[in-house]
């Protein structure tokens, strides 16, 4: 992994964390970003990405919600009693489900084949349509919801008996996994998150630094990437 940086390992780390975000808004408010919705959901189709950052858009505009997140739930002078205990559990959740699921046979394999429906349905309803949507949640329910830990969402129940919203979530929680294998594969790992926290932080600032008025976002396209 020597030829992958912490910056690498920080992007990929991100995405985890915009997913975990953006789960806990809609769970709670319905609501959520749109770009980084959109970013996020089309890095399930990524394919053979130049590098870490092309896999959200290529622009650091794409995952500033997960910037945000990352520096307010890691940060050394956040209060603890100030951190999201709920989006932290996400992310934890979906780095060990992501283990799990890259040792279960057959499991990826499916997960990639129902890819590629949504991918067809990309290309015949649009890009966000709501039908690619609820093919990802499918993915979601028919891959990975019965696998322990399961992900216990939790917000206000008008939101989360919402079809609509839960579909989202459910596929936001697939691309949170599709983040954890991305940094899992880029040398990312938990104890990493102790050894390397400073590290982290300094990559994500960075990031948040470097986004200029004319980096205009934009959410990548292809399939998922098998290989990175």
């Amino acid at each position: 992994m020597s030829e992958y940086s912490n910056q690498d390992r920080a992007i990929a780390l991100i995405g985890i964390y915009q997913s975990a975000q953006m789960v806990y808004d809609l769970a709670t408010t319905g609501k959520t970003d749109d770009t980084a919705f959109a970013t996020t959901i089309q890095s399930l189709f990524k394919d053979n990405p130049n590098d870490t950052l092309d896999v959200y858009g290529g622009v650091a505009a794409n995952i500033q919600v997960g910037v945000g997140t990352l520096l307010a739930q890691m940060s050394s002078d956040q209060a603890v009693q100030n951190r999201n205990v709920e989006i932290t559990r996400y992310v934890l959740s979906m780095m060990i489900l992501e283990k799990k699921l890259s040792e279960m046979d057959g499991k990826m394999q499916s997960i990639f084949n129902m890819l590629e429906t949504a991918k067809a349905q990309q290309e015949h309803f649009g890009a966000m349509h709501e039908n690619v949507i609820a093919s990802l949640a499918n993915c979601y329910t028919k891959n990975v919801s019965d696998v322990n830990p399961r992900v216990m969402v939790n917000g206000k129940h008008g939101h989360l008996q919402n079809n609509t919203t839960a579909n989202k979530i459910r596929a936001l929680l697939l691309a949170g996994i599709r983040s954890a294998t991305l940094w899992r594969q880029v040398g990312g790992s938990r104890w990493g998150l102790i050894w390397s926290r400073k590290k982290y932080l300094q990559a994500a600032q960075a990031l948040s630094r470097n986004v200029p008025n004319d980096d205009e976002p934009l959410p990548p396209g292809d399939l998922f990437n098998r290989d990175k």
